[in-house]
């Protein structure tokens, strides 16, 4: 078990339906989230915030809500999280909304390919965040992490990954799903999907409410 805690800040709400998600990484460190953490015996480091391109509010296109975006801040989540996994340390990632359980679960399951393990996923959320460009009803990709890493993405985000796909059915236990209210119901999701839910392991989304997806 690693001893030693590498806080990684990823302020962007580019994936969300809402602003706010962004401001996540500031509100966790006011909290004195790392002190917290510290007082347990961890070793603590912050390694401060990431950046990425700023959210455009741009409505979708085919299917995606800032594609471009969501794969540059992927992109980062990804390198920093591995980065933190190849020196020894465990990466707990301050988000920021939650598409970024894309880049972040993608290089844990790199690390764990890599190294023989097997990839253990505890996504906690009232979601199920298994949208596609074809079902979404809004483009927005926090409603896509779970689905991109199954494989059913966007080239880009799916590109971002040498683990193809990241995840594998037994790998991922999903705790909290509810049934959605009329507004967020698409009856044309397959009914395997809708059992399915949010918040990865490794990855921690700070959002002042649970926005449409």
């Amino acid at each position: 078990m690693l001893d030693s805690i590498r806080l990684i800040g990823a302020p962007t709400d580019v994936g969300a339906s809402v602003r706010g998600a962004s401001m996540g990484p500031a509100a966790l460190r006011v909290a004195s989230l790392g002190n917290a953490i510290s007082a347990l015996g961890y070793t603590v480091t912050d390694i401060g915030d990431l950046h990425g391109p700023t959210n455009p509010w741009l409505p979708p296109v085919n299917g995606y809500r800032h594609l471009g975006e969501v794969v540059s801040w992927n992109r980062a989540v990804r390198d920093a999280v591995s980065s933190s996994l190849t020196v020894g340390q465990m990466p707990l990632l301050l988000g920021g909304d939650h598409c970024l359980a894309i880049g972040s679960i993608m290089a844990v399951a790199e690390h764990c390919h890599a190294s023989g393990k097997r990839l253990r996923v505890l996504w906690l959320d009232a979601h199920a965040d298994f949208n596609t460009s074809t079902i979404t009803p809004t483009g927005n990709i926090h409603g896509m992490p779970v689905s991109t890493l199954f494989g059913f993405g966007a080239d880009e985000l799916l590109a971002l990954g040498t683990t193809k796909p990241a995840i594998q059915p037994a790998d991922i236990v999903q705790i909290g799903i509810r049934s959605v209210d009329a507004a967020e119901k698409d009856s044309s999701m397959p009914k395997a999907w809708t059992c399915l839910t949010c918040a990865a392991l490794m990855s921690w989304a700070c959002a002042p409410s649970c926005s449409r997806h």
